[in-house]
């Protein structure tokens, strides 16, 4: 009786010892960690270099040879003005030959500044010096007029035009002889420009002059004669 009574008690007890054992094994897990404990680091994440866009602009890295950065090559291409466009000005050099279809011949140099108050059509101011052969005495004077130039027709080089305008003559004898020294000079033509150039057109036409008093005075002869017209305009 008493060696089974001492073999009982002995299983109990590793029993009790080792229900005691797991305690304090999952105590221990279930503990914070202390101090002096050794913990594994996780790994680091490795960083990312990411490249910039294809559409990033480039820099240069190469120097000037004063240390700056060159900058971009500007356009060699040449700004040239449109003709006839809107507010825009041009002036121009013409001579003038006009005959009556009789004796009388007149020769006119003019200076002139044309204002394109719309698209194609122009306002012009223009002064001129004028010779004038006629039968009796011959004259010499100068006078100013103001022209409106419609080029009706305006392609990339040239262009065609009507022009109408009166005018003011003044003259150191009368003309014709019998008439007067202070004259109107009503004109109508056409004509064309054409590009040579450098902004610079060559102008031409032919008009209708007319030369009178406009019965300002006792006679009032006139005279009427075929003007051909050539020069050259340019922009301002």
């Amino acid at each position: 009786m008493s060696e089974r009574t001492d073999g009982g008690s002995f299983s109990a007890r590793v029993s009790i010892d080792a229900m005691h054992a797991l305690s304090v094994i999952a105590m221990a897990a279930m503990a914070p960690e202390t101090p002096g404990s050794f913990v594994v680091p996780a790994p680091e994440t490795p960083m990312t270099l990411m490249a910039p866009p294809s559409n990033a602009p480039q820099v240069s890295s190469k120097p000037t040879a004063s240390g700056a950065s060159a900058p971009p090559p500007k356009s060699a291409s040449r700004v040239t003005s449109v003709f006839g466009a809107k507010d825009s000005w041009r002036w121009q050099v013409l001579g003038s030959w006009m005959n009556d279809f009789d004796a009388a011949n007149q020769i006119e140099a003019e200076w002139s500044a044309s204002w394109f108050f719309m698209q194609g059509v122009s306002m012009d101011f223009g002064l001129s010096g004028d010779a004038i052969l006629q039968p009796g005495t011959d004259a010499g004077g100068g006078g100013a007029s103001l022209m409106f130039r419609w080029h009706f027709v305006m392609r990339e080089t040239w262009s065609l035009f009507a022009d109408a305008g009166c005018g003011m003559l003044f003259t150191n004898e009368p003309v014709p002889c019998d008439g007067g020294r202070v004259n109107f000079t009503p004109r109508v033509g056409v004509g064309g420009t054409l590009d040579v150039g450098g902004d610079a057109r060559l102008m031409a036409g032919v008009r209708w002059f007319h030369i009178s008093n406009a019965n300002t005075g006792q006679d009032n002869p006139g005279r009427d004669s075929i003007q051909l017209f050539a020069g050259v305009t340019f922009p301002f």
